[in-house]
Parts: C-alpha cells; structure tokens; sequence
C-alpha cells in the first residue's frame, strides 16, 4: 500500500468490536511451535501478519488451519523443522519470536534475518545477548541469516536488559522455557502483550510469573503441551477509535 486516501467531515457514530492485539498474537502464534499436539487461539485478528506467520509454520511441517475468520488450529507434530523459511520470515518483523520457540523445542534454530516495517535501525542484539546467557551460540552463516546453537543444552541464567525491549523480553520468556533451571529476566518489557505470553505459556504448562512487572521469573524444564487460549483485545486500535471520535 502506498497512499491512504481520506475524506472527512462525516460524523462518526455507532459501534466498533475491537480485534484481537496483533503484538500479542504473533508472539503467542509463534509459542505453540514449542510443544507438540494442536493448540487453540481466538480473537485473532485477521490480518496480513498473522496469516505470513501461520504460512511460515507450515513451510516448517506444522499444520494451521482457521476454524472461522479469528479462531486458529495450529497443529506442530514431531515433524516441525527447526529451520524457518527464509521468505516467510523475511516479510515480517516478528517473525524473530521463532527464534525463542525454536530454541526451546529444538536446541538450536535456523532462520533469516527479520524483515518487516523498514523505520530506522532495529537490530536484535539484545535477543542474542539474553540467548547467550542461557547457553546459545550464535554460528557465522553469512549475512542475512541466523544459526544459533546450544550444544550443551539450555540453562536457566539471570539476563538482565540495558532496555525493556519487548522483543528481547519474549524471546528469552520463550526460550527459557525448554532451559533447565530458573531464568530471571530483570528490567524486561512491562506491556500488557508480555502478560499475555504469560497467560498462553501457562495455559502450555509453563511456569512463568511476573510479567508486567520489572522482574520475570521461568521455572524452565517443564513438559509443554498445546494450549487453548484467547488474545486480549488491541488497545492500540482501540485507542486509535477512541482519538477519532474525540475529533
């Protein structure tokens, strides 16, 4: 899309239903790779970047399939890859939540670089500096492209954030875990998408808490299954009706 066009002066009234938050589900989508049989999401929005992430599961052998236009079956048996398709990942920014998941299920992970909105310098040193605290290598593989390792296994570790990156926040939740042992994770994103990992990682079997607060804490180590679980409400589009009427 290269324009939007808007003609105004219309008064507006009547009733919205807010969709589901798109930082949370492509966050949560990415955490039902980590564990086998079929897991439940609702209230998905219905938007490109959700289906992009649920086209890359399936390149990877996992099975994804919309029950109606917001409610999603996503099936990740024991043939799921741990290398993410180059293309599917490259359309989309968070498409580097694989990573985590990944890590968790498989020990290691192959993916591209994350693509997405190009607004400025967005490097995910932080990710890779809170993996290597839990024991992950990051292998050269050239430009463009991301092979990471733990050859001993994840461990639980303290990772403590120069920013409370939201990203960094939840590729270290996810990775941590399939880490043996407790992860602290201090001055980590406090957004109300964190505590909804949260509540999908439980709904899975994990052992997470603290989420929107300045410390998070995994007991790692845990035997995942599918979840079921509904993705709260956007509060950004909700904001965003809230502010035109108020125009």
């Amino acid at each position: 899309m290269d324009k939007l066009v808007v003609r105004g002066r219309k008064r507006l009234t009547g009733e919205v239903t807010i969709s589901g938050a798109k930082n949370a589900a492509v966050a949560v989508i990415p955490a039902a790779v980590m564990a086998t049989g079929v897991s439940v999401l609702e209230n998905l929005p219905s938007i490109e970047d959700v289906r992009n992430i649920c086209h890359t599961i399936q390149e990877m052998g996992g099975k994804c399939r919309f029950l109606d236009k917001h409610t999603l079956e996503i099936d990740c048996n024991e043939g799921v890859s741990y290398q993410a398709t180059f293309e599917g990942v490259q359309k989309m920014r968070a498409s580097y939540y694989l990573i985590g998941a990944l890590l968790a299920r498989y020990k290691k992970a192959e993916v591209a670089m994350p693509g997405g909105c190009n607004f400025g310098k967005r490097p995910i040193d932080l990710h890779l500096t809170g993996l290597a605290r839990m024991g992950v290598q990051e292998l050269d593989a050239g430009p463009g492209r991301l092979v990471l390792l733990a050859p001993s296994g994840l461990h639980g570790a303290e990772i403590t954030l120069r920013f409370p990156s939201v990203g960094a926040t939840e590729n270290a939740m996810l990775a941590a875990c399939g880490a043996q042992g407790i992860t602290v994770i201090d001055n980590p994103a406090r957004e109300p998408e964190i505590v909804d990992l949260q509540g999908f990682l439980r709904s899975m079997g994990a052992q997470v808490s603290g989420a929107g607060t300045g410390e998070i804490t995994i007991q790692g180590g845990c035997r995942l299954h599918a979840g079921e679980y509904t993705v709260m409400a956007d509060r950004i589009v909700a904001a965003t009706y809230l502010c035109a009427v108020a125009a």
